[in-house]
């Protein structure tokens, strides 16, 4: 094979391959497929696509030990489909979940502006370092130690600076505060 591609005299061996064993592969890729006629066809035209390129090997095979190698890549060939279908079956229900567009009730959106915008204000207000770190955090989403770096402090300075600011901002808000206890965008990284 010299360029991907097979000699005319190879082709015409391929063929009388194909000619010899497809029936048989088409047999055994249906039953495979369970009936799929189409998805059986195309395994079959698979395997002799990965036949015509291990040509050199396979062509000096008997006609047996060929079926057999051909009916080993169909089945191969086979059970990496199943299992590329079966991955995308798994995750479907993630991606659907991911992209579907979800109803916005006007009201909660209104209020959660409103109370993402006083959380701004509070952290406005904040102390100079604590401000800078919570801007760094939760709009900028640094972790503790690039904070720490690049304001010059330790770590655990930060996530005082965070625990503190926090604190504030649940006092200050109350019930509206935006996150929950376990919630960890609240929480330091």
């Amino acid at each position: 094979m010299r360029d991907g591609k097979i000699s005319p005299h190879e082709a015409h061996e391929l063929d009388a391959c194909f000619r010899a064993c497809a029936r048989r592969l088409f047999g055994y890729a249906c039953v495979l497929a369970h009936g799929d006629r189409a998805l059986a066809q195309d395994l079959v035209q698979a395997a002799f696509e990965a036949a015509g390129r291990a040509w050199q090997v396979l062509r000096s095979l008997p006609e047996e030990q060929r079926l057999s190698w051909l009916r080993g890549t169909l089945a191969n060939i086979a059970v990496t489909g199943f299992r590329r279908e079966a991955a995308f079956r798994d995750r479907l229900p993630r991606i659907e979940i991911r992209y579907r567009k979800v109803e916005v009730d006007p009201q909660e959106q209104a209020y959660s502006l409103i109370v993402l915008e006083r959380c701004w204000r509070i952290i406005q207000d904040m102390p100079e370092r604590q401000h800078a770190v919570a801007l760094m955090r939760w709009q900028l989403d640094m972790k503790e130690a690039e904070i720490a770096a690049v304001l010059g402090m330790s770590e655990k300075t930060v996530s005082t600076h965070l625990y503190r600011a926090r604190r504030r901002l649940i006092t200050l808000l109350g019930p509206d505060y935006p996150f929950s206890s376990d919630d960890p965008e609240g929480a330091s990284s």
